[in-house]
């Protein structure tokens, strides 16, 4: 029993020690291929739009695969068709799809959502005109119990102005059928439950939706959701990032004005937009016509006016309080402004952001200032609300003063603590090259939301057609303004004008610069006499250098072609023979060497057939097909007629040397000679060295003789000399 005992718990042992390694010597999973079908919208009629849209699906999988190797396969095709795949099991992800109740019983992935279209849809076989304010009235639409459909479709008609009624439908089927009998005049769906019977009237919006998946692959939408999860919690912006890529794209494409906003566009005269005294980059406002005004502000206006056909012209305001008061009262009609709850914007409309500005925190690099500036901010008047917006946000004593420069110079003073300066100033401007006493706090830099307002004497509509034009604003051009707008510039009249001191001693430095500029080159006239003396030396000893080299290449390039076979461009016998010695006497102790005879089977017969020039080709490509298996470092010779030599070292062994051999034979035999039908093929030898000799003689003649060997039996072959067994 003690035995028995011993014995079962000595098995437990090694199966301890056992099992771990067995585990760690296990492959890494294999390769899974997933399959995801794309659902093609019927009757879309936004193609960029939708494209955008499963480019954002791809890329989320491409991400997903450098976590879990996982491959995917994409096949497209309506709703219907990838559904019925999806059963039967041919695909394993089906999207963009809305859960809903309409597909019941399915798995959807979580995490971050994928987006689809919605449309509005009319039956095909009643031709009725296209969807206005007034067609629309009245009008029944139908739409499946979603509140992501149901919300976007009620924002749709808010904003266009059309009075329909909308029912809604549990499931498609009905929503369908109650279309085809005329109690519904439209449907709004994505488009995967309609049929090519139904014709598509407009875009709605783009809706949140997801992966779906049948109940039997339930852990697999798992993983996929967790590896989602896992992406966005190690790279917190690559969702942001995507989404502002694909999505963003997508709602600018679909975009569209309103009825109600091209009918105030086509009356409205033009918009008087207010500034605040001149701050560049942002805006410089020229004369009383604003003709020769200039800025990023003004420019991104035009660009709005391009998108939208509204006309605008610009007026002054002296201080932030006559800014609002003249938004307020009708004198203005838009400007500028950072949003901020409260305040005269109570009264206001605004657009949605514009542009995140970016702020730069600036303070004196030692820290001094005195006790009443302590906990105190200024900001220049360049964006009404900055004021504001500062004091909310960081609850400071946050002071507007007129211009950025006065801002630099109160810090400069210690007259508050720190300044927030628009960075677009500092980069054009160059502040900071003459206030060596700043510093800027880079990893404070905030930015601050720059809206439009609009004067509440203005009709809603304006509003969101300013939104439609700012939702159709290219980024890359908006960049390209800026960059033109913030281009740095130096200016010697505003240097003497704001620092007379400065200037003064940089221009005293300059001068001296000058002087020393001056008396290098007299100095260098003077040392170029003799500097002519050793030029002319060192010319005549180069040009005999170059005589001696050209020698040398001569010398060398006849060696070069004496020691070459002109037919095959490898060496010939005699360099063949020289360099395998000179090789043979260097080689280290235990080094192994294999040395190979090439024979051109039937080579004779060939050549008597077909000709010389046949014959020619045939050993040129010979040649050819040796270099391709042969290393570079390789001697490589023709040894006369069709035989060919080769000899290599290295850490060689015999099945090595035979799978080189094996390796010659077939690159020989994918010789194709033109205008000939020649199945090209060789007879190999080959010896080791030293197994079967020590000198280049022994060598030779053992190769040679397993060479005829392989010829006894039939040619197409190699052998090697210790085994005398032909392969």
């Amino acid at each position: 029993m003690k035995k028995f005992f011993s014995a079962a718990v000595a098995l437990l042992f090694m199966l301890a020690f056992c099992l771990p390694s067995v585990r760690a010597e296990e492959p890494p999973p294999a390769v899974r291929v997933i399959r995801v079908g794309l659902v093609e919208q019927q009757g879309e009629q936004n193609g960029l739009a939708y494209e955008m849209l499963l480019s954002y699906i791809r890329v989320y999988l491409d991400e997903v695969s450098k976590q879990t190797r996982w491959q995917y396969e994409f096949v497209r095709g309506s709703y219907q068709e990838c559904a019925e795949r999806l059963q039967r099991g041919e695909l394993d992800f089906v999207g963009p799809v809305q859960p809903g109740p309409t597909v019941r019983g399915m798995v959807f992935t979580g995490g971050i959502p994928n987006w689809t279209l919605i449309h509005l849809y009319r039956r095909s076989d009643v031709p009725k005109p296209a969807l206005t304010v007034e067609t629309a009235r009245n009008a029944v639409v139908g739409v499946i119990a979603n509140d992501a459909n149901q919300t976007a479709l009620s924002f749709f008609m808010a904003t266009n102005g059309w009075d329909m009624t909308v029912r809604v439908f549990t499931d498609a089927e009905s929503m369908l059928a109650a279309l085809y009998d005329g109690e519904i005049d439209i449907v709004c769906d994505d488009g995967s439950h309609v049929g090519k019977e139904a014709r598509f009237a407009a875009t709605v919006s783009v809706v949140p939706s997801r992966l779906m998946t049948t109940p039997d692959k339930e852990d697999l939408c798992r993983q996929l959701t967790e590896t989602i999860l896992t992406i966005e919690s190690l790279t917190p912006g690559f969702g942001t990032t995507q989404k502002g890529k694909y999505v963003d794209r997508a709602l600018k494409a679909i975009v569209r004005s309103t009825e109600n906003g091209q009918k105030y566009v086509s009356s409205a005269g033009k918009l008087r937009v207010a500034f605040l005294p001149d701050c560049a980059p942002f805006y410089e406002i020229g004369g009383d016509s604003g003709e020769d005004s200039s800025g990023l502000y003004v420019d991104m206006l035009a660009m709005l006016a391009n998108g939208s056909g509204l006309r605008f012209e610009f007026c002054r305001a002296e201080s932030e309080e006559r800014l609002w008061a003249m938004l307020e009262s009708g004198e203005a009609d838009l400007a500028f402004v950072s949003y901020v709850n409260g305040g005269p914007a109570m009264d206001m409309f605004f657009t949605g952001d514009v542009r995140q500005e970016e702020f730069s925190v600036l303070h004196r690099k030692d820290g001094k200032v005195g006790e009443s500036a302590k906990g105190v901010a200024v900001v220049p008047a360049a964006i009404p609300g900055a004021e504001a917006y500062f004091s909310q946000k960081y609850h400071q004593r946050v002071h507007t003063l007129k211009s950025p420069e006065e801002c630099l110079k109160a810090v400069e003073l210690g007259l508050c603590e720190t300044a927030y300066i628009p960075y677009l100033y500092l980069r054009r401007e160059n502040s900071l090259v003459v206030r060596p006493g700043l510093e800027r706090l880079d990893r404070e830099a905030v930015e601050i939301p720059v809206a439009i307002a609009i004067s509440p004497k203005q009709p809603d509509v304006l509003q969101t057609v300013l939104n439609t034009a700012i939702l159709r604003m290219d980024k890359n051009e908006v960049e390209r303004l800026e960059h033109e707008n913030a281009r740095p510039r130096f200016s010697i009249e505003y240097l003497l004008h704001q620092y007379p001191l400065r200037a003064t001693l940089f221009i005293c430095a300059l001068v001296s610069g000058l002087a020393v500029l001056f008396f290098m080159v007299y100095r260098h006239r003077l040392q170029k006499r003799q500097n002519e003396i050793l030029q002319k030396k060192n010319e005549d000893l180069e040009d005999a250098l170059r005589r001696e080299e050209a020698m040398r290449i001569s010398r060398d390039g006849y060696k070069l072609e004496s020691e070459t076979d002109k037919l095959t461009s490898i060496y010939n016998r005699a360099a063949f023979e020289r360099i395998v010695k000179e090789r043979m006497e260097v080689l280290p102790e235990g080094a192994v060497g294999a040395f190979f005879i090439l024979d051109v089977d039937h080579f004779k017969e060939a050549n008597d057939t077909y000709g010389h020039q046949c014959g020619d080709e045939l050993l040129q490509k010979f040649a050819y097909a040796m270099k391709e298996v042969f290393r570079q470092s390789d001697c490589l010779g023709r040894f006369g007629g069709d035989e060919f030599v080769a000899f290599i070292t290295g850490e060689l062994t015999r099945a090595a040397v035979e799978k080189k051999a094996r390796r010659v034979l077939e690159a020989i035999r994918k010789i194709t000679v033109d205008h000939s039908d020649l199945k090209v093929t060789a007879s190999v030898g080959v010896a080791m060295y030293p197994e079967h000799g020590g000198n280049y003689d022994y060598l030779f003649n053992a190769a040679d003789r397993a060479l005829y060997q392989v010829k006894s039996r039939g040619r197409d072959g190699y052998s090697v000399a210790s085994s005398g067994v032909m392969r």
